[in-house]
């Protein structure tokens, strides 16, 4: 049972690492201001376009960021007890501490939408909640949760009654003058495009700490909580009833059947007004919760279910290397996209061809994690990262537990 568990883990680690990807590559080929919009992505709205768009808005974005960040919360867990133990609360600050240097330098010299850094300093916080129930954990999670939501409808609600809409002309060719300009700073040199990125990276992460409120560390710091409160209650690790998880396939339905029809009103309406866009992108992030978990039941079912099995057990080797393929996916992006390391195709391709890019990776690290995991314990990159925070470890299995492996 307890191996199952931890397959389940690595398997939802794995589903979140490669759907994330699809919402991150195209941040990686435009500036991230218009990289998510329908109507301003710079290659216009052919419709194969707007049909990768909407399955992106609708069944991956903001749902496997939530996933993750949940998963990080249970990982604290893991790795650091409830609380008692001095020796497993010092490895897990050194986890922590040492992956924030991974994280910046991952944003500054690589790829501008790294999440590490803020998983790091939220994570130091969220550490300290270790040994409260399971349900103080929920409750405080899902309240910061909905009080993000209630403050960020609020916001929608003023400007619509200040007379809603885009900004006035002057103002949106000024906006747009400026993507073009970072645009061109992205597909110019390798000096160019690092010396573009490093500055958006910096200015969000910045801005993400010293705005009021800290929406997005907090949003961080919710998931977190979560994704502890399901672990202590055996939700995450596969010990709950079927029922539960019958509970929660039926919510996330629900929730992505409303968010469908927003993103869906909002796409085939003419002149693709700014309420329904606006209630669309309010619903998406209100409801990524329900959804991962959503996502979640169904994986939990596919690991109790012979024919969908194997699924499961397909990811759960890009799971158990999860920090290598996220990083990987980041390094493979920006050759490609970033000028002066590779094709250079910033700005140059549209989402058809970011998904089909999107789809050859997957595949590879899906055949690249399980080759690996056969021979090795962990990932390479994991494996350096723990050499930080608990010293030398094996890295290769022993001849029989590899063959066993393969």
């Amino acid at each position: 049972m307890v191996k199952d568990r931890i397959v389940l883990l690595d398997s939802l680690r794995g589903l979140a690492v490669l759907g994330i990807l699809l919402c991150n590559i195209p941040i990686a080929a435009e500036p991230h201001s218009v990289a998510t919009s329908l109507t301003l992505w710079p290659l216009g709205m052919a419709p194969a376009s707007v049909a990768v768009w909407w399955v992106t808005q609708v069944f991956f974005q903001q749902k496997f960021y939530s996933m993750f960040a949940m998963l990080f919360g249970a990982s604290i867990l893991m790795v650091g007890g409830e609380g008692g133990d001095k020796g497993r609360q010092r490895t897990l600050i050194l986890r922590l501490a040492s992956l924030l240097p991974i994280g910046l330098l991952h944003g500054l010299a690589i790829w501008q939408g790294d999440v590490m850094n803020t998983y790091a300093v939220v994570g130091l916080l969220a550490m300290w909640a270790r040994s409260w129930p399971a349900k103080r954990l929920l409750q405080t999670g899902i309240g910061l949760h909905l009080g993000l939501s209630a403050w960020a409808a609020w916001n929608l609600l003023q400007h619509a009654a200040q007379g809603g809409g885009d900004p006035p002309p002057a103002q949106m060719a000024k906006f747009l003058a400026g993507v073009q300009a970072d645009s061109a700073q992205y597909a110019g040199t390798f000096a160019q495009s690092l010396s573009q990125n490093a500055r958006d990276f910096w200015d969000f992460v910045f801005s993400a700490f010293t705005q009021w409120p800290q929406t997005w560390p907090l949003l961080v710091l919710s998931l977190m909580l979560m994704g502890m409160g399901l672990y202590k209650l055996g939700v995450l690790s596969g010990r709950a009833s079927t029922g539960v998880y019958q509970g929660l396939i039926g919510a996330g339905l629900g929730a992505l059947a409303i968010v469908c029809l927003a993103e869906t009103a909002y796409m085939v309406l003419p002149s693709h007004p700014w309420a329904p866009r606006a209630l669309a992108r309010w619903l998406q992030s209100a409801t990524a919760p329900v959804v991962s978990l959503g996502y979640v039941g169904l994986m939990v079912m596919a690991t109790r279910a012979r024919v969908w099995k194997a699924i499961p057990a397909v990811l759960a080797p890009v799971g158990q290397m999860a920090f290598t393929n996220y990083l990987t996916q980041s390094i493979l992006m920006t050759a490609l996209l970033y000028g002066g390391r590779g094709p250079g195709l910033y700005g140059k391709v549209d989402r058809p061809f970011l998904a089909a890019a999107t789809a050859v990776i997957w595949l590879l690290q899906i055949l690249w994690s399980r080759w690996w995991m056969a021979r090795f314990t962990m990932g390479p990159l994991e494996w350096l990262w723990r050499l930080a925070y608990r010293g030398p470890m094996p890295l290769r299995r022993a001849p029989e537990t590899a063959a066993a492996a393969t």
